[in-house]
């Protein structure tokens, strides 16, 4: 029986590079693991240039990348619904890049608080916003029998025109 020895490295030539060129190939992973993976050997063929301690990689992409807003509360402020359609959640989307077979590149949002229950309508135009509504409005009516009693939106624009406000009032007046 032939006893087998442990490879030899064949390649000898090393790169040598800066941490920061060396965290960038690696696809931005930490500096400090890309300095482990080097040292301990896991990374052949590249050589580390020494840094001066204290100083970071900056990597503008990242910072970017790692932004971030304000935390959503996992809580819910405030009561949800207890019925259908007693507050529905409106928001409208668009431009898209590429519009669809049918020529669409807006979408529009609503969702009923109570049962989260969504309706998503397909848009040529932000400007077909209120005939959404109107065909959302008679779904609830015809399905349910009930009306929307308030509706939220991020006031977009999209509800602030003159027929929409009409829209809203007549309804209003009837359940009074």
């Amino acid at each position: 029986m032939q006893a087998y020895e442990e490879p030899i490295a064949v390649n000898s030539a090393k790169e040598v590079l800066t941490l920061d060129q060396f965290y960038h190939r690696m696809g931005h992973i930490s500096p400090g693991v890309a300095h482990h993976l080097v040292k301990k050997g896991f990374v052949t063929s590249v050589r580390l240039e020494p840094m001066p301690s204290g100083d970071p990689v900056f990597c503008e992409s990242c910072v970017y990348a790692k932004a971030t807003q304000k935390s959503v509360p996992k809580a819910r402020e405030g009561k949800c619904a207890k019925i259908f359609d007693e507050k529905v959640y409106s928001d409208l989307w668009g431009p898209a890049p590429v519009e669809s077979k049918e020529g669409k590149r807006y979408y529009i949002t609503y969702m009923d608080d109570c049962t989260r229950l969504t309706h998503l309508y397909l848009l040529r135009a932000k400007s077909d916003a209120f005939d959404s509504y109107k065909e959302y409005e008679a779904w609830c009516d015809w399905q349910l029998g009930t009306p929307i009693k308030v509706l939220h939106s991020d006031h977009g624009g999209e509800y602030l025109n003159k027929a929409f406000t009409l829209q809203l009032c007549s309804h209003q007046h009837e359940r009074a």
